[in-house]
């Protein structure tokens, strides 16, 4: 306990009346790692497809080098009615559309990965690019894309998903763009599908100029399994480039052997620690059964790689994908529908801001003004037509909340010895009166 008083003398016999104050440890802890609080909060829809209902899904986010913000996500635009089905056999090695839901079979639409830019932190938005595929299903890519330090963007594709293109590689792979994601390189694939299927969800810059990318692997020849198949096989995916992803190391174990089996999710996110450690965030299988939870970790550095450590339940319920936000005001920020937390000591306590919970399958970046910019579709995981889909963008900025204890602070308390201290008497009232033996004591302080 830390204590601090003052007092009044009252009398001749000197009797001191003391108001103390006491910190217990936990608000000593709050005092020394600082609370934070969101100000400033607004929300806007930044893009709706040219048709209505509009189909706008799967954000993905950056920063470019020069401090300009893109987004990118999959649109879809044609009739709700009337469109071509997948062939039955891409529908069995899909598992798609789910069983008696055709309208998730996006067959014959224009789909399209639409990529916008602002340069004034969000304020205004231009679209850059808008590159069309095909695919049965209802997104491929958005998610996983990044830039390096030389503007090239970077996005992760999940080839399984592209099942008219047989000259793509059925698993995860790269391409990359020099001129702002107008046009696309050849792929490059992550892992050798002769022995894995890996699936590329995210790619994120470590504070070294490392690259790293987090999403599910499954240790099988790649389009060897149905998508059902590969939802039991999946485990988290780490790999880690030096040289911009011209070459990779990996698959680096993310959790400890016994819970791999049966982990059955390919969705995490990871921020990196002070120290170079990675905290991750999981949506996994409930092994309790009973559908989807969200789990935690701490990955270690060691060396030029990480060691996995514990996991296990994380405090929010299950929420889409696990998106977390390192900022620069210290907190690690995790961003979902049911509300936005952070933490300063490496997720053994979090703590919630008072704002609204985000749109669906939130990607957060914080822009060169330091604002905090969240961007999610509105809807969910919906079949073509069923919702009117919007891109919106949350926007705050991330304070620290002074409190009153931080006013004044004494490094070292007992170098401050009572008997060693000067203080002043200041007497109270007249001479003779009932008050002539009242007085304060203000001590000197150096």
């Amino acid at each position: 306990m830390t204590h601090s008083a003052s007092c009044l003398r009252v009398g001749l016999a000197g009797v001191l009346l003391c108001a103390t104050i006491t910190t217990g440890p936990s608000l000593a802890a709050e005092a020394e790692g600082g609370s934070f609080a969101a100000v400033g909060h607004t929300r806007q829809t930044i893009y709706h497809s040219p048709q209505t209902p509009g189909f706008t899904s799967w954000v993905g986010a950056w920063t470019m080098p020069d401090g300009s913000v893109m987004i990118s996500f999959t649109q879809a635009t044609g009739p709700v009615e009337g469109r071509p089905r997948a062939p039955k056999d891409v529908q069995h090695k899909l598992a798609w559309p789910p069983e008696g839901q055709p309208g998730y079979d996006m067959t014959g639409l224009d789909l399209r990965n639409v990529h916008l830019s602002s340069t004034d932190a969000g304020k205004t938005w231009k679209q850059v690019s808008a590159d069309a595929f095909k695919s049965c299903m209802n997104g491929v890519t958005g998610e996983a894309e990044t830039a390096l330090a030389d503007g090239t963007i970077v996005r992760g594709v999940w080839g399984q998903y592209l099942p008219y293109n047989p000259e793509l590689p059925k698993t995860g792979y790269l391409e990359r763009s020099a001129d702002g994601s107008k046009t696309w390189g050849k792929p490059e694939v992550l892992l050798d599908p002769k022995e894995y299927s890996a699936w590329p969800k995210r790619i994120r810059v470590l504070g070294d100029g490392r690259l790293i990318v987090i999403g599910g692997v499954a240790h099988v020849p790649a389009d060897s399994r149905t998508r059902a198949e590969y939802s039991g096989l999946f485990e988290p995916l780490l790999m880690v480039s030096g040289d911009q992803g011209k070459t990779w190391k990996g698959p680096i174990p993310v959790v400890p052997a016994e819970h791999r089996a049966n982990w059955g999710g390919e969705e995490l996110d990871a921020a990196e620690l002070p120290g170079g450690d990675l905290l991750c965030v999981f949506r996994r299988a409930d092994p309790k059964g009973g559908g989807e939870t969200r789990w935690q970790g701490v990955l270690k550095k060691s060396g030029d790689t990480w060691t996995p450590g514990e996991v296990g339940p994380a405090p929010f319920p299950h929420s889409g994908h696990p998106e977390l936000l390192a900022t620069r005001e210290g907190p690690i920020l995790h961003v979902a529908t049911s509300g936005i937390h952070w933490t300063r000591d490496a997720a053994k306590t979090w703590h919630q801001l008072d704002v609204p919970g985000t749109a669906y399958y939130a990607r957060a970046v914080q822009a060169a003004d330091g604002r905090i910019l969240v961007f999610g579709h509105v809807g969910g995981d919906d079949a073509y037509g069923k919702a009117d889909q919007s891109i919106v963008m949350d926007s705050f900025r991330l304070v620290k909340k002074e409190s009153p204890r931080d006013a004044i602070a004494v490094a070292d308390r007992k170098s401050l010895p009572g008997e060693r201290i000067e203080c002043e008497r200041i007497p109270l009232g007249e001479p003779d009166d009932y008050n002539r033996h009242l007085e304060i004591v203000r001590w000197k302080l150096p």
